[in-house]
């Protein structure tokens, strides 16, 4: 009986941990799909203000429109030219006033009415209103709404990057990315399987223009093959392993960032420093060989003190 139980317990431990790994898996795709949620709320919110600004521009485009539609309608039917109109007919229900004319011109925009069916019947008032409506057609369809198009993703770029979570995810997304995409090209340099990338093979690789192609999709340049294996050669073995190809790799992509250069000049001041203290050693040195050997006594303290650490590093 205690076999039993214990089988049985063993058992439902296993479910247990079964039914954590299912719940940990369910929150992680819950998470993903609340971060782009929220990305996606977040860009929506930061282009209202370009929203109401735009409503305005297309309001003050179909007002100026409408009112050339509804006065040129309304003077011939003012003259009698056209004869009496019904209260159905399409003159009167699209061009009739100026909120008509406004929102036919709107509803011609956004895809809610014909166009066909609402420029007929200014066609009987003449040729002209239908060059007009045509000219309104095409002004705000290939000039408007693509500005107003490129603003709004604009307004959703610069919100994006402005996010510091929405920031952080994106630069942690690239370098995952761009991690996976050394990983394909090690195993892709990496012939014999070993897990190390020798000199030969790196060289012998590189002459491949896919994969000279590949390297610099990676922003890694390679037009001196020696230094660029050497650089990414940290340790000096001659051997490249995953971790260190990746490593380098990272640190060498791309142009000189400030931080590499801000490196470059600290390393440089501090070895700068370092030969003034070594040449003041020597400097003090001569001038104590350069006395008359009865004036010579013994090393100056400064120099001896400063001599154990004169050696640059």
């Amino acid at each position: 009986d205690g076999g039993v139980a214990s089988t049985s317990q063993l058992r439902a431990l296993r479910i247990l941990r079964v039914s954590r790994l299912v719940r940990l898996i369910r929150i992680t795709r819950v998470i993903r799909f609340i971060r782009a949620l929220r990305t996606l709320v977040h860009q929506i919110v930061h282009t209202v203000k370009s929203l109401i600004w735009a409503l305005l521009l297309l309001l003050v485009v179909t007002f100026l429109f409408g009112i050339i539609f509804t006065q040129a309608v309304a003077f011939h039917r003012m003259q009698g030219e056209m004869g009496p109109f019904e209260d159905t007919d399409d003159i009167v229900v699209y061009w009739s006033t100026l909120p008509r004319s406004m929102f036919t011109l709107f509803k011609c925009t956004t895809g809610g009415v014909s166009w066909h069916q609402v420029v007929v019947p200014v066609s009987d008032v003449g040729w002209l209103l239908v060059v007009t409506f045509v000219g309104y057609v095409s002004f705000v369809h290939f000039c408007v709404l693509n500005v107003i198009t490129g603003v709004f993703c604009q307004n959703a770029i610069d919100s994006a990057q402005h996010d510091h979570d929405i920031a952080t995810q994106a630069v942690i997304q690239k370098k995952i990315m761009y991690v996976n995409r050394l990983r394909i090209l090690f195993r892709e340099l990496d012939q014999n399987g070993d897990g190390a990338i020798t000199v030969d093979e790196f060289r012998r690789n590189l002459q491949d223009p896919r994969v000279e192609a590949y390297f610099n999709s990676l922003e890694l340049d390679t037009s001196d093959i020696q230094s660029l294996f050497a650089l990414i050669d940290q340790d000096g073995g001659e051997t490249l392993d995953l971790e260190e190809f990746i490593d380098s790799c990272m640190r060498l992509k791309g142009t000189a960032r400030g931080m590499d250069m801000a490196k470059l000049i600290y390393d440089w001041k501090r070895q700068h420093r370092a030969y003034e203290k070594h040449f003041e050693v020597i400097e003090d040195r001569l001038q104590h060989l350069s006395r008359p050997p009865n004036t010579r006594l013994a090393a100056p303290p400064a120099a001896a003190a400063a001599s154990p650490k004169a050696t640059p590093c």
